[in-house]
């Protein structure tokens, strides 16, 4: 059985215990999230464990576009000179009690797998991420992801990358 599945947020998941050690993580979800919803401003899913809802992780994205002088030069000359539209991968935490375990990454993967689905009928560049922390951004660039030009913490990573990743991954199967 899996140790934990991905659902859309909604009022019936209990988040009041959540506790991933940053406390802007854990305010926006014990605080926000429903706001963020309610008004279109971003969409999370979360993880719990298999017949439960209590939140040991979760995820935000939102659409977002990043403004051409950020991109670093080699991606820049092969792109109009115009903002390129991204998601933005708002958030990203795991409970205390599930960190260490692997989930991080396996959120990434879902939130990345979303990303090449709404690619399907949306056009997207790229996935960025504001990068809570130096931790967090090293977590971020073992997947691939890059600094942007405006600030070494803002990262991103090519759609194209992440489509060679997952053609690759069905390739072995």
């Amino acid at each position: 059985m899996a140790e934990w599945q991905f659902e859309r947020w909604d009022r019936a998941h209990a988040r009041g215990e959540f506790c991933c050690g940053k406390a802007p993580l854990d305010d926006f979800l014990r605080s926000l999230v429903s706001q963020y919803e309610k008004r279109k401003l971003g969409r999370t899913y979360i993880a719990v464990r298999p017949g439960e809802k209590r939140v040991i992780g979760y995820y935000t994205v939102a659409s977002s576009c990043v403004p051409f002088a950020n991109l670093p030069p080699g991606a820049a000359k092969k792109l109009p000179k115009h903002p390129v539209p991204t998601v933005l991968l708002g958030r990203l935490a795991v409970d205390q009690t599930a960190q260490g375990q692997g989930l991080g990454a396996e959120l990434l993967i879902d939130a990345l797998k979303r990303c090449l689905d709404l690619s399907q009928p949306l056009g997207i560049y790229a996935i960025e991420v504001h990068a809570i922390d130096r931790t967090a951004k090293v977590f971020y660039q073992k997947f691939g992801f890059v600094p942007l030009e405006d600030n070494d913490v803002h990262l991103y990573l090519p759609l194209a990358t992440v489509e060679k990743a997952f053609a690759e991954k069905l390739r072995k199967k």
